[in-house]
Parts: C-alpha cells; structure tokens; sequence
C-alpha cells in the first residue's frame, strides 16, 4: 500500500504541471499542423514535415520555459536539450505506431493515436526530470483544490456561527 501512496503524492505534486504542459503540447501540435499544412505547398512532404517538427519544438521550448518548468540552465542548452529530447521521442512515437499498426495489425489512426501520447508522456518527463528543474513550478494539485474547499467550509461555518448569535439575540 505504501507505493500507492507514493504514487498518489507523485502524481498531486506534478499534475498541476503536466496538465499546464498538456496545453502546451496541444499549442505546438496546432503549430506543427498549420506549418506543415502550409509549408507544404511549397515544399515537399519531407520538407514540410521537418520545417513543422522544427517550428513546433520552438514554439513548445518557449512555452514550457515560460510558463511550465523552472529553468536551471542557459536558455541554448536548455533549447538543445529539448531538441534532442523532441527528436529521440519522435523515434519513440514513430516506432510504437509502427510496431502497434504495422506487427500487431492495430487499426492505422489508434495507433497513431497510441505513439502520439507515449510520446506527450516521455516529452513532458524528459522535460520535468531532464531538462529544466525537476522541482515543480506549481504547488500541488491539492494545495490548488483545498484553498476554495476550506474557503468554503470556513464561509460557511462562519455564517452557521452568526445565524446562532443572531437566533439568540447576541448580535
């Protein structure tokens, strides 16, 4: 049971985080998309696919230095790295889609699907553990949740505690 719970305060601590970089990925797949869409009628598909792979990266590197993991190093190594990391998880994604469809016959757009989020997973970890500064750039997912709740309690409580005072005439 105690691995459970290791897992549970993994996942409070880093969740905040990685749902800030499931926007991000979302942005730089749109990003990737419209410049391949468009880079495509004037290249070729090779082209274009690498002219998309390259500005989405840096849309995705600004991004995430920005607003989702704490910098520890200069902006260029940082940028490298996360070159690299998108480069080494595309080899990932591209191989489970091809083992997943080509070996196991999987229906062609699942696995596509199934390469892509093996490879949301191991960018966001290579960028969170790797990268950028493993400790989180937000507080936990229960810090961010019990606020309102325990506002509300305590607003509530309170007028529980105003509505006897003025039931007995104490106000």
């Amino acid at each position: 049971m105690g691995s459970f719970w290791k897992l549970v305060g993994f996942a409070n601590t880093y969740s905040t985080g990685f749902f800030a970089y499931l926007a991000v990925a979302c942005l730089s797949v749109a990003t990737e998309w419209g410049t391949f869409a468009l880079a495509v009628t004037m290249l070729s598909p090779i082209e274009a696919a690498l002219a998309g792979f390259i500005t989405a990266t840096g849309v995705n590197f600004v991004l995430s230095r920005a607003y989702v993991f704490q910098s520890r190093a200069p902006w260029h190594s940082e940028l490298a790295l996360v070159t690299l990391a998108s480069a080494l998880v595309f080899v990932g994604n591209l191989l489970v889609f091809y083992v997943l469809y080509d070996s196991l016959g999987v229906d062609l757009m699942l696995a596509k699907m199934a390469g892509t989020g093996v490879g949301f997973v191991l960018n966001y970890a290579a960028r969170q553990f790797l990268i950028f500064s493993p400790k989180p750039r937000y507080a936990p997912m229960s810090s961010r949740l019990a606020g309102p709740i325990f506002k509300a309690a305590k607003d509530e409580r309170s007028s529980a505690i105003r509505g006897r005072a003025d039931s007995r005439g104490d106000a």
